[in-house]
């Protein structure tokens, strides 16, 4: 079973008010963090998609074996144009591939692996039935996400594949945090442990 992962980080950051890709949680900044999680869990292929700031982000990431590519319309389309491009680009080469967002920094990568175990083509890490990221889609569902060009963005293209979800309960509590505002960054920093 060979994985992928796409992360995507191509937003302007307009609610945060920083480029919060490269803000530093630690030694570490978000961008660094996700990929690491990964990386630690066993994945090599991982894409990263990049739009806003891109030059400055691929040159702070070029020491790590990543896969950028570049949404080039990043001001006038959605997080969801960005998880295809990913996911375009690793559905013949990975049976199953994460997503994530790249403002959700703190999962663990035992995380990954417990997903990387289950059974099923699209598989959500779960506390008491709450899911978060990172998503695992199998590599039969990628055309009919492609391919969507209905409402609701990547939630509303997975529930068109009409594929059951599996939840696998996790105590990983990262999973269900994202930071959109500096408010939502300083709890996370301030709830979790980092190095």
């Amino acid at each position: 079973m060979k994985f992928g992962a796409v992360i995507v980080a191509a937003g302007m950051s307009t609610r945060m008010k920083q480029f919060k890709q490269l803000m530093n949680v630690g030694s570490m900044t978000m961008a660094e963090r996700v990929i690491n999680n990964f990386l630690e869990a066993g994945i090599t292929d991982i894409v990263m998609v990049t739009g806003y700031k891109s030059d400055e982000l691929e040159t702070r990431l070029k020491n790590y074996k990543v896969t950028f590519i570049r949404n080039d319309l990043y001001e006038t389309t959605q997080m969801f144009d960005s998880a295809k491009l990913g996911l375009d680009f690793l559905k013949n080469c990975s049976d199953k591939v994460f997503f994530t967002p790249v403002d959700i920094p703190f999962f663990h990568a035992e995380t990954v692996r417990l997903l990387m175990e289950a059974e099923g083509n699209l598989i959500f890490p779960s506390i008491n039935m709450k899911k978060g990221h990172p998503i695992l889609i199998g590599s039969p569902l990628i055309p009919t996400i492609l391919a969507f060009t209905g409402e609701g963005g990547l939630k509303g293209a997975l529930a068109s594949c009409k594929e059951i979800p599996v939840y696998v309960n996790v105590t990983d509590e990262a999973i269900l945090y994202d930071a959109d505002t500096m408010e939502e960054f300083n709890t996370i920093k301030s709830n979790f442990s980092y190095n």
